[in-house]
């Protein structure tokens, strides 16, 4: 039986902990009081939180066959061949990512009313802005195997959507693969 071990941890039957944002996990909990939602984990071997009416329902685990129910419930917008492919980010680069997100919130924009908050979701890091107590997104960077080679694309409001394509925006001369060098422009262009 799947259970929950902390606010923001859960353990599978198989032993596999996963492990998320105790926001992340409450945004999730309230988004699945009308219908079922998922939360995928970037371990290696994907295992994904169903959450239900504000709890933990099971947890799908690729060592375990699917039963016939949970197999129809799988959202149809992540097919399955896509879902191997996609690999997450390794637990040290998120590491390396909060040590380098803190320091640009102490160094360059020390302000402790505006901050940036990473998220994780598969193979991407979304930059979002605490601006006030009030979060919203800036960025997304995808994790393509190096720390100075993140691909790039900015939130649009007008969309609200990432665009990857989009490159007339004030701050995107900072753009350079690097994470300081999107909170850069993401700073020049939704500055605080």
């Amino acid at each position: 039986m799947p259970k929950e071990i902390f606010p923001s941890s859960f353990e599978c039957d198989c032993g596999h902990q996963s492990d998320f944002f105790e926001n992340t996990v409450r945004e999730m909990k309230a988004m699945s009081q009308k219908k079922k939602v998922y939360l995928a984990d970037s371990a290696p071997e994907e295992h994904t939180i169903v959450f239900y009416r504000g709890k933990l329902v099971a947890i799908q685990c690729p060592k375990q066959s699917q039963s016939h129910a949970t197999k129809k419930n799988t959202p149809k917008s992540t097919p399955r061949t896509k879902r191997a492919t996609t690999r997450g980010i390794p637990d040290a680069v998120k590491t390396d990512v909060a040590a380098i997100v803190e320091h640009f919130n102490t160094t360059a924009i020390r302000n402790p009313l505006c901050v940036y908050v990473p998220r994780y979701k598969g193979k991407f890091l979304y930059l979002d802005r605490r601006d006030y107590g009030r979060l919203s997104p800036i960025c997304r960077l995808e994790y393509t195997g190096h720390m100075q080679k993140w691909s790039f694309a900015i939130y649009k409001y007008s969309d609200e959507r990432y665009d990857e394509e989009e490159w007339f925006f004030p701050g995107s001369e900072h753009v350079d693969g690097t994470l300081e060098g999107a909170m850069k422009a993401g700073l020049e262009a939704y500055s605080a």
